[in-house]
């Protein structure tokens, strides 16, 4: 089975396709990923470290999972409008740094947003430098 962490092949294809985005459009050398749901919106961010910038240290994560090139770590949902994930025990657990061992301080949130219209159709919002979105 291609996609055992979430609940629609479109979700997860919107999550691998965002960080195909990021490394042509953002930074080609991004290795690291999060995947956010807060209501009906589901964000991807890509960051240097883990658990150093707003809101990668602030969210509980569900747990971790890889592709070919990345690191993806889902974070728990909040007050999700749509069920995202489907089964959280196949994430990897415990994959997560606590905290950075060396962070140089550049990170900013960068990615891609997209509004959640039902689990099988996504809309792209927004790309790029995220900053404006975040209050930090």
């Amino acid at each position: 089975m291609k996609n055992p962490y979430f609940t629609s092949e479109e979700i997860y294809n919107k999550v691998i396709e965002s960080t195909d985005i990021v490394h042509k459009e953002i930074s080609k050398k991004a290795g690291l990923f999060y995947v956010l749901n807060r209501y009906d919106t589901l964000i991807i961010l890509s960051v240097n470290y883990e658990n150093v910038i707003k809101p990668t240290f602030m969210i509980k994560k569900e747990g971790t999972f890889y592709t070919d090139c990345c690191k993806i770590i889902v974070t728990e949902p909040y007050h999700p409008k749509f069920t995202l994930i489907q089964n959280p025990s196949q994430l990897k657990q415990n994959d997560v740094e606590k905290y950075p061992l060396a962070y140089n301080g550049n990170d900013y949130q960068k990615g891609v947003i997209y509004k959640i219209k039902d689990i099988s159709h996504l809309e792209l919002i927004a790309k790029g430098d995220l900053r404006s979105i975040f209050i930090v």
